[in-house]
Order: C-alpha cells, then sequence, then structure tokens
C-alpha cells in the first residue's frame, strides 16, 4: 500500500510540475501576449436541465445533463425539414439561467454565455495554459504577491466605448461587494488582500464598514492600462482565476441603469461585454439570439450569428438536431444507440473526454444527514457500475473519490464506501435507525424532466433495495431547481449535482468546493481538519508537499462522504458536417459551444 501511494504522488508531481510550471507564473517573470489567437476550446455535453457547477462547469456542462437510458425510438438520416443557415450556429442551450451576472455566475450553462459575452484579463488555450487574453502581459514580483496586468491598446466593449483597467477593477470590487447578493464565486479569489474581510461584511448591519474594507481591497487600476492584484500569500493557481468569469469586466453604467433588467432586457441593450458576441435578443424560455461583435480584439468571428434554444429535454433537441434544425446537440445515453446504428449520424458522433464528477448531495445541516453514519450508510447503498452500465449505457465512470482520472490530483488509492448492501444496512443501523426505524422522510429533489424521472427512479429503487427505505422523489422546474441549489436557506435534503472543472489544479476541487468559507459549497458540510490541511496545501511551494496534503485531504472528503460520488462523465455531442473548426478543437473545458477556444473561426458553410 506504501508504495502505491508513493507512485501516485510522484506521478502526480511529475504532473503538477508540466501544468504548474507552465501555467503559474515565477518569480519575477513576464507574461507577454502572443500573436492574435487562432484556437479556441469548445465544451459539449448531453442536456436535460440537470444543474451542474464549476464552471465551471466549469462548471460544467449547458447545464450538462447527466445522461441516463431508456429504450429510445426513431432511427433517421441525420437530415431533415430544417435548413442550414450560412454563417448562423443554431444549438440548444438546456435550461433557462438562473442568473447572467458575471460578479454571480456558479453554473456552467450560465457561464457559457457570459464566456459569448465577455473577455477577461486572461485566458486558457487549447492546452489549458493561462495566456494573455485582455491584457498583453503580465509581471509578478520576486515574491510571488503581487501581478500586474498591462491591458493592450485599443480595447473597446460592442458598442464601441473604451474599456480601462478601472472597468476590471470594478468588476473584481464587485465580487466581494456585500451590497450584491447571491455572489456565488466569491471565495474563489479570497488570496486577494482584503477580499474575505469585505466579503464577510453582513449588510446592513456593518454596511459602514465597506468603504474602509473597499480602499484596503488588494486590486487597484493605476491608469488606464494597469491594474495590480496583491495577494496574502503566494498562489501557483492565481493566474488561473484572473482567467474566469469573476473578473469579466461588468460595465458600471449599464449595471445601474439597467438595474434588476441589466443582464435579462430581451433587447440586450445593458448586458453589453467585449467577448466575441452581442446579445441581441433574450426571449427565455424559448430562445436567444447572440450576433458577431466587430469590436472583438481579435476581430468578427466568422460566425455572423448564434441562435439558441432552451430545450430542456433532451429526447427534444436530438429530434430536432435530426430534423436539421439545430446544428450541434449533446447526445443523452438513451439516443446513443440510435446515433451508433445509423451511418450517417454515427459519421456525426464526436465522444470527448469528462471534466465533471457528479454526485448525489447532502443537507448535512439537516437530518437526517447530519449524521455521517447515516450519509455513509447511503454511499454504501448504490451500486455505481450499474448505473454507469445500464443508465449511462458506459457513456461514464463509476468515481469512488472526488477528482477524475488523468486531472491532477487524481488518487487512485483513495476510495468512498463501495457498494455493499449488508453493510450499509448495518451502518445505518448504527447510526440508530435499524432497517429504518424512526429515521425521517428523506426527499430527493430534481430537475424535471422525462428522463431525469426515469434516472432519479434508479436511485429510488437502489435505496429501496439496499437499504429498504421509501425516498420520495420530488420533481421541480430546471430553472427553479437551480436556484434552490444556489442557496444554502433553500438547500434539499438530498439533490443531484455535478462539479466541472474551472482549470486543472487540486484547490478547485478541494478548497474551492468543500472548504467551510467556500461560497460554492451546496452541502453546508464543515471540517475543521480538512480547512486546515487545504489552506496549508494552497500556500505550499513544494509541489511533493501540496500533493501529499490535498491527498490527506481527499481522504477526509471520502470519509466522512458529505456527497456520494456516482460517475465521471465523457461528453458525447454530435456536429453537423458543414460546421467547420468546431470539431477538432472540442474539448472538456467547453461550456456551451464545442470547441469554444476556436470560437472566431468557427463556421457554418452548407
Amino acid at each position: 500500500m506504501k508504495s502505491k501511494v508513493w507512485f501516485s504522488a510522484l506521478a502526480l508531481l511529475m504532473i503538477f510540475s508540466m501544468l504548474l510550471t507552465a501555467c503559474g507564473p515565477e518569480a519575477a517573470t513576464s507574461t507577454t501576449a502572443p500573436a492574435p489567437a487562432t484556437a479556441t476550446t469548445a465544451t459539449g455535453g448531453t442536456t436535460d436541465a440537470t444543474a451542474t457547477t464549476g464552471g465551471t462547469t466549469a462548471e460544467p456542462t449547458a447545464t450538462t445533463a447527466a445522461p441516463a437510458a431508456t429504450n429510445t425510438t426513431g432511427s433517421g438520416t441525420g437530415t431533415g425539414s430544417g435548413t442550414a443557415v450560412a454563417h448562423v450556429l443554431r444549438y440548444n442551450q438546456g435550461s433557462e439561467p438562473d442568473e447572467l451576472d458575471p460578479q454571480k455566475l456558479s453554473f456552467v450553462g450560465e457561464v457559457g454565455i457570459s464566456q459569448l459575452i465577455f473577455d477577461p484579463l486572461m485566458e486558457l488555450n487549447a492546452k489549458l495554459e493561462v495566456v494573455p487574453g485582455a491584457a498583453e502581459k503580465m509581471d509578478v514580483s520576486a515574491d510571488g504577491t503581487k501581478y500586474t496586468l498591462t491591458l493592450r491598446d485599443g480595447l473597446k466593449y460592442s458598442d464601441g466605448t473604451p474599456l480601462t483597467a478601472k472597468n476590471y477593477e470594478y468588476a473584481f470590487h464587485r465580487l466581494f461587494d456585500p451590497n450584491l447578493p447571491g455572489r456565488q464565486y466569491s471565495s474563489i479569489a479570497y488570496d486577494i488582500v482584503g477580499a474575505e474581510d469585505l466579503d464577510a461584511v453582513v449588510v446592513p448591519t456593518d454596511t459602514a464598514k465597506i468603504p474602509d474594507l473597499q480602499s484596503k481591497l488588494g486590486v487597484k487600476a493605476t491608469d488606464d492600462k494597469h491594474i495590480e492584484f496583491t495577494l496574502k500569500n503566494k498562489a501557483a493557481y492565481f493566474p488561473y482565476i484572473l482567467a474566469l468569469w469573476v473578473g469579466y469586466p461588468s460595465r458600471q453604467d449599464l449595471v445601474e441603469k439597467g438595474a434588476d433588467k441589466w443582464t435579462n432586457d430581451p433587447t440586450g441593450q445593458f448586458y453589453v461585454g467585449n467577448g466575441p458576441f452581442v446579445m441581441k435578443e433574450y426571449n427565455p424560455p424559448q430562445n436567444m439570439k447572440m450576433v458577431a461583435n466587430t469590436n472583438y480584439r481579435k476581430g468578427a468571428p466568422k460566425l455572423k450569428e448564434l441562435d439558441a434554444v432552451f430545450i430542456t429535454d433532451s429526447a427534444v433537441s436530438f429530434q430536432s438536431y435530426k430534423k436539421g434544425e439545430l446544428d450541434v446537440v449533446g447526445v443523452a445515453a438513451e439516443d446513443y444507440q440510435t446515433v451508433q446504428t445509423d451511418p450517417t449520424l454515427k459519421d456525426q458522433f464526436l465522444q470527448v473526454a469528462g471534466n465533471c464528477n457528479f454526485y448525489l448531495g447532502f443537507n448535512t445541516q439537516k437530518a437526517p444527514f447530519d449524521n455521517i453514519k447515516v450519509r455513509q450508510a447511503f454511499a454504501q447503498a448504490f451500486n455505481r457500475q450499474d448505473y454507469v452500465d445500464n443508465v449511462l449505457k458506459g457513456l461514464g465512470k463509476a468515481a469512488l473519490s472526488f477528482i477524475p482520472p488523468d486531472h491532477p490530483g487524481y488518487a487512485p488509492d483513495i476510495q468512498m464506501y463501495q457498494f455493499d448492501a449488508a453493510k450499509a444496512k448495518a451502518t445505518l443501523a448504527d447510526a440508530g435507525f435499524a432497517n429504518g426505524a424512526g429515521l425521517p422522510e428523506v426527499k430527493l429533489t430534481y430537475s424535471s424532466t422525462p428522463r431525469n424521472k426515469t434516472r432519479m427512479e434508479w436511485v429510488q429503487n437502489q435505496i429501496k433495495t439496499n437499504l429498504g427505505l421509501d425516498l420520495a422523489l420530488d420533481p421541480v422546474e430546471s430553472k427553479t431547481y437551480t436556484a434552490l441549489v444556489k442557496d444554502p436557506k433553500t438547500t434539499p435534503q438530498i439533490f443531484f449535482l455535478g462539479w466541472c472543472q474551472d482549470y486543472p489544479d487540486p484547490q478547485d476541487w478541494l478548497s474551492l468546493v468543500f472548504r467551510t468559507e467556500s461560497t460554492v459549497t451546496h452541502v453546508g458540510w464543515s471540517n475543521a481538519e480538512f480547512d486546515r490541511i487545504t489552506k496549508e496545501a494552497d500556500q505550499a511551494t513544494d509541489q511533493a508537499k501540496r500533493v501529499d496534503l490535498y491527498h490527506q485531504a481527499q481522504q477526509i472528503l471520502v470519509s466522512d462522504a458529505p456527497v456520494v460520488f456516482l460517475y465521471w462523465d465523457v461528453t458525447p455531442i454530435m456536429i453537423k458536417p458543414y460546421v467547420q473548426g468546431m470539431k477538432e478543437f472540442a474539448s472538456p473545458s467547453d461550456a456551451v459551444v464545442p470547441g469554444f477556444v476556436n470560437i472566431n473561426n468557427i463556421d457554418v458553410v452548407p
């Protein structure tokens, strides 16, 4: 066992070296902008309005669906009544977003929309390396605690308004502003001096403290072209933060003018960004339309228009694709056999490696899941491989830990409680609920679609068969479900969710998601030792030590079982042959449009 753990740590150390050397700056370094980018990354996934976070995710995943399997009807050749439109990409967004404010986002589908509208200071290339975005270079102090970014010349918002470092300063100050409720990802940037103190202010009780704390925040635009970030400690992953949506430059004048309509006005008049596209029509729950931004720093995209529909049922979106009404669509497991047996559809099929972990989450602040033994009993009661084989039809891999294989921090020697019905019943008895006697009613809340109902019935059956308990199903509308799981005050008793990697570092999986002060956690779990270890790992400069500390933290996580990990995903998508520049660039990091790293060169040529 010791040799196995040592080998895992050594392998991870090599991965860390490659990633963090390439992506994280060293002392007194300068990162200069390359020639205008020609590559972009993309996302795909199955959609059935199963909420996914991460941005991140990455999110994520349009709410990336947990695919599942029932019999599917119909075949088809992939041709239909719909007709492709030159330079217009038609795709399914999935569920209607609950939020589009960059400083409030946390769910992948929402992030994907904002990613098309805004442009960050730094960005990730196809290799997930941090490279200059709206900034042309990034300088780092010798001690690694001060980042100075120089913006490119001539930056503009889509309406032609000049964009300066002050706009990015406003965005990061807004991220921690206690007067702005629902800032889901603020804790991701707590490394910034003063960020956590400002974020913790209670409104309206301590409102008077806000101006002073704002002035002490370690984010300063020194002039129109330069912005400085001062950190509490060296953090190797901080450049990734500068590539995320949390720092997208929301425009103060339009935020204030639009008020509660600034992100969702039907004409998009207030939701103005600096990214590749411009919101022109926003009509949920039906559709939305974006057009190319002629003021984008990389030049206008080849696609003149993006037409997206909000279809939460993957059976409906798949049929739309077959009819020729959509140019790209995620594939649910229910439709996988149809694709494989139809030569035309099979030729349009692409499977991309996954980037997410899907799990059953517990509200650990409420009975019965405040009892660790109850959580452990549930963890032992699920036959994950059966879910992968019979529900996902092989489109995934059973997961007994959080971080997926081939991702930094993956630890194959760490495993959550494996399926064992007899042990599950014994553990439930140890919790004080032998044969379920005295256990409060347990209700599973999920996003309501016909296919999700089938998936959750599988969960219900597992609990009945292996624990002898009756699990009540609680379907809710998809947008409502997203809102419920975001708010600790409305977190369901047990729910189905996923986490997708924002950037390739275990900090994004462990510290960000499960530490007590996290603003993106959805389970209310708190473990002092987990908090201590992850904080030490975040600040460690010795990569071997980081690997070991995150390994320890993962062991605590699987033992305490605040969630039950079910599976690591894959991303199956369909792309019409006339869509150019997408298939070759599709990656697990994509949020909405596959091949996003190549967004400027994607085109529809019928």
